[in-house]
């Protein structure tokens, strides 16, 4: 199983109730299947996600209707073009 799935699927399973309470844009804690609680900065969900759970993996999600993808390429050349 990779890391943090199931925290993910958690997190898929209760993002609808999450938002539904008014948590868009906040930040939950989840440690396999327990979500742990909300809070309004990633720094405070980390901070108590720490204190609780300890140096363990953990997930802190932002808690939104879609998720953000963000691609990133390693190792392609890609020439600058030089406008005319």
């Amino acid at each position: 199983m990779v890391e943090l799935q199931r925290e993910m699927e958690t997190f898929e399973r209760e993002r609808d109730n999450l938002l539904k309470a008014g948590n868009a844009g906040k930040f939950v804690v989840i440690k396999g299947e327990e979500v742990f609680d909300v809070f309004n900065t990633y720094e405070d969900a980390l901070k108590q996600g720490l204190k609780k759970y300890g140096n363990v993996p953990f997930l802190v999600k932002e808690i939104a209707a879609f998720d953000q993808v963000n691609f990133f390429f390693h190792g392609v050349n890609v020439p600058c073009q030089a406008s005319a």
